[in-house]
């Protein structure tokens, strides 16, 4: 073998290496980050309930985020939530969240969200902010939402964390409900708690290996 096919042999094994390497690094797993993963509901009360906000939070956040740091627009991923898990801090309130006319949990656990990519992006620093769109199944409904998300790429942080080998992507964003939408007491109940409620979101999801220090938008 000539020197100029040794070469050639070189870069083609280390770039099917990187190419490989950068693939699976692309993948983020929520699961590892237990409690540091928060979806947390803001609901407005009504006149009858003095006004103000009703908190919860569900206990257990589960899926993956597909980020490829050459091409964030395709961001895709699955956030999956146990609607059984929803607290409030009042026992009432806990139990009153599951029934029938509400969350109807008993029927329909699964709470879903497939993400199907992100637009509009824009840089502050090493932050991207962008619009995330995807569906949500929530109580045997399914509509399309957008909102806004921020993601912050931490690479080689993961040890910090657990003590395992690799990098993480933090996701921030708030999406703006309608109960009604969903089919959450349409229409009824205004004076109680009002239609439109909030969902703050907070993930923390970990790949298994450190991303090589390529050129990207992410380290400049």
């Amino acid at each position: 073998m000539n020197k100029n096919n040794l070469i050639l042999n070189w870069v083609l094994v280390n770039l099917c290496f990187v190419v490989n390497f950068c693939l699976g690094a692309n993948s983020y797993n929520l699961q590892p980050m237990g409690k540091l993963n928060k979806i947390e509901v803001g609901l407005e009360k009504g006149e009858l309930m003095g006004f103000g906000r009703v908190r919860g939070t569900f206990n257990k956040v589960v899926g993956q985020i597909i980020f490829p740091t050459e091409n964030p627009s395709t961001t895709s991923g699955t956030v999956l939530l146990d609607a059984r898990t929803l607290r409030f801090g009042y026992k009432k309130v806990n139990g009153d969240a599951q029934k029938t006319d509400w969350l109807n949990s008993e029927q329909f656990p699964k709470i879903l969200f497939q993400l199907r990519g992100i637009r509009k992006q824009y840089w502050n620093r090493n932050t991207l902010n962008a619009e995330a769109f995807g569906s949500l199944l929530l109580k045997g409904n399914t509509a399309q939402i957008s909102f806004p998300v921020s993601l912050k790429y931490l690479r080689a942080e993961r040890r910090k964390y657990d003590g395992k080998r690799g990098d993480i992507l933090l996701i921030k964003g708030q999406v703006p409900l309608s109960r009604g939408k969903f089919g959450i007491q349409p229409g009824g109940m205004l004076d109680v708690i009002k239609d439109n409620l909030s969902i703050q979101v907070t993930l923390v999801g970990c790949s298994d290996k450190n991303r090589p220090l390529l050129p990207s938008r992410l380290f400049f």
